[in-house]
């Protein structure tokens, strides 16, 4: 049996599993606190506010084609901010449960992927909240607009292999966490969030086309934004499909090879 069957037959058979310690990682993240839930978005609207003020307000920004800058900028960090917390929460998911690693018979595989189902409850809110920013600006709330539920599934299968790739490694070398900060902030600042791909020059607007958060964050701008749904041509649609197959292939394998020295390791 491949290591991809392995693991996804693995998922399944544990999926309520997945479901109640997805339950108990929100839970744990508020307990003692007095704001709850609210403080997942007491940062990302922090973020959102100083943002649009230094830029919307100071710099006069605008969103391309005449679109609103506020609903183009939130439609962008939105799916960022799901992606950048998972990721560093998935990372750190075999490292944070040694208990559950070292004591027990504990399917390993499932704790990235808590932490992805974890993370769909925050980024349904702020979707929420974007479904409010439409209603604001008068785009009109088709039905076709919920196939962003597309960009989001193609989001998790990307979590959910870079997430087994990185934990496994993370278990061996614990600087992969400080490294992938360093590296999502560089990702953030390379990928047209704050700025529009018109502003670079042609000759390197190219360079994008091998960015998968840019097909990510183009999607959910392309079925949100416009009046007219836009989706991502053909060609950028198969490389994102083919560096998502190929990055949960390379976890999948890691992951299922070193899964068994966790325990000593740790």
């Amino acid at each position: 049996m491949t290591p991809i069957v392995q693991l996804l037959r693995n998922l399944y058979h544990h999926q309520t599993l997945v479901f109640a310690l997805a339950v108990r990682e929100l839970q744990s993240r508020y307990v003692g606190t007095l704001g709850g839930i609210l403080w997942t978005f007491a940062h990302p609207l922090a973020v959102i506010t100083v943002f649009y003020f230094v830029f919307a307000v100071g710099f006069k920004s605008q969103g391309p084609a005449g679109t609103p800058f506020m609903l183009w900028f939130v439609c962008g960090l939105v799916p960022w901010f799901f992606f950048n917390e998972t990721l560093l929460a998935a990372t750190d998911s075999i490292t944070r449960h040694t208990h559950l690693i070292k004591k027990t018979v504990f399917p390993s595989e499932i704790l990235p992927v808590v932490n992805i189902t974890a993370g769909l409850v925050p980024h349904t809110i702020f979707l929420l909240i974007v479904a409010g920013l439409l209603v604001w600006f008068q785009i009109p709330l088709e039905a076709g607009r919920l196939l962003v539920v597309y960009f989001l599934l193609c989001t998790c299968a990307f979590l959910v292999g870079l997430g087994w790739l990185l934990s496994a490694i993370q278990v061996f070398y614990r600087d992969v966490s400080h490294a992938l900060s360093i590296v999502l902030n560089l990702w953030f600042w390379t990928t047209p969030i704050l700025w529009s791909p018109d502003m670079i020059p042609e000759g390197y607007r190219g360079l994008l086309f091998f960015n998968p958060m840019y097909y990510i964050i183009e999607g959910y701008r392309g079925l949100l934004i416009y009046n007219e749904i836009i989706w991502p041509n053909v060609q950028h649609t198969v490389y994102f499909g083919g560096a998502v197959a190929v990055t949960f292939a390379a976890g999948a394998y890691v992951f299922s090879r070193l899964k068994s020295e966790f325990a000593d390791v740790m």
